[in-house]
């Protein structure tokens, strides 16, 4: 039978040379990243481009120029902490197999992830697989598997936060609620292992379909693992500070411009935002996450023009940055490939 031969791959990766070897990494990873890189970096600074030559460019850049340095390092310390929270999250969901990763190495594969951030759904953030696959021998299925409950735990974080400041905001809860929905049916979809399995079975009967099927029921399995009620207490909790971090960062942005708002509106500004950027599939939620903080921002009292800073600069400390410490980590791992490679190679030569 086709379907047990299918599934049993998802657990021993197919053409293991290929992707450890250093060729084989640096063609995965260096082209699609720096293509990918290249096209958002040109599509956000159209857009960004754009939206403060309609607003008054002058105004925008000397807003910008103003903000407080002290708020800028509280902005950018706040997004890093959150950063390592999910890096340790994310060394926590790979301990819970039987692969050993040092805590560094897991934070340094998930920063590198960043790179790609600027993909639809986020879904590039996958690459880190590849070094995980290359160093630890940690299957790039499994790792896969964690990056969707990654997703899916940041968005029920998030929601949880945003959940807080509803009250505030009485006409946006109908789409609020509706993202709730959405989320929550991935989760429960997620642990309905016997909905999806037959399916996937019955396909992988098919002999074009049995490589895709099975490696699709080896994620879904992967991050059905981690749905456990304790690992998914804690995925959770971490999030929601993780998050929480990036929401309070937004507070300070809007503090630092003088930008009238509280705690709480800030947070749900955020909180909205960053799920309807998520939902929308787009590229690093761009587009859809600042149209809606913008709108968000408008219904605060904040017009277009004032809180179109504030906007531009929480994206460039968050996506933007991210997208930057994501490259250097890439490098550093992708450098770390070219000096074990060499190291490697003079050992054959002594032999």
């Amino acid at each position: 039978m086709q379907t047990n031969s299918s599934i049993e791959t998802v657990k021993h990766e197919e053409n293991p040379t290929k992707i450890d070897t250093v060729e084989g990494v640096s063609a995965l990873a260096s082209p699609r990243v720096v293509r990918s890189i290249l096209i958002f970096v040109v599509a956000g600074v159209a857009l960004y481009g754009a939206a403060t030559l309609a607003s008054g460019y002058r105004a925008i850049v000397t807003a910008l120029l103003g903000f407080p340095v002290g708020k800028l390092a509280q902005v950018i310390g706040l997004v890093l902490i959150g950063w390592l929270l999910r890096g340790w999250r994310f060394h926590y969901y790979l301990k819970q197999g039987s692969d050993w990763v040092p805590l560094g190495y897991s934070v340094a594969a998930f920063l590198a992830g960043f790179a790609l951030t600027g993909t639809p759904g986020k879904v590039g953030e996958a690459v880190k697989a590849v070094f995980l696959k290359r160093d630890y021998g940690v299957s790039m299925t499994r790792v896969v598997g964690i990056v969707m409950v990654e997703r899916l735990m940041d968005l029920w974080g998030v929601l949880m936060l945003g959940s807080f400041s509803l009250i505030l905001f009485s006409g946006w809860w109908h789409l609020f609620l509706l993202c709730v929905a959405v989320v929550v049916a991935a989760g429960i979809f997620l642990c309905m292992e016997s909905v999806y399995r037959p399916v996937l079975e019955l396909f992988g009967r098919i002999s074009f379909l049995s490589w895709i099927s099975g490696r699709i029921l080896g994620v879904l399995s992967s991050g059905r693992d981690l749905m456990t009620p304790r690992i998914f207490v804690v995925g959770l909790l971490v999030s929601s500070v993780a998050w929480g971090m990036e929401s309070l960062s937004f507070y300070v942005v809007l503090a630092g411009l003088e930008l009238p708002s509280t705690l709480l509106q800030a947070n749900f500004a955020y909180c909205f935002s960053t799920i309807v950027g998520a939902l929308s599939m787009l590229p690093g939620g761009i587009g859809g996450a600042e149209a809606s903080m913008i709108g968000i921002l408008k219904f605060m009292g904040i017009p277009y023009a004032d809180g179109l800073p504030a906007v531009i600069l929480i994206r460039l400390c968050t996506l933007w940055f991210a997208i930057l410490v994501g490259v250097i980590f890439m490098i550093v791992l992708l450098a770390r490939a070219g000096t074990r490679a060499r190291s490697v190679q003079k050992s054959q030569i002594v032999l």
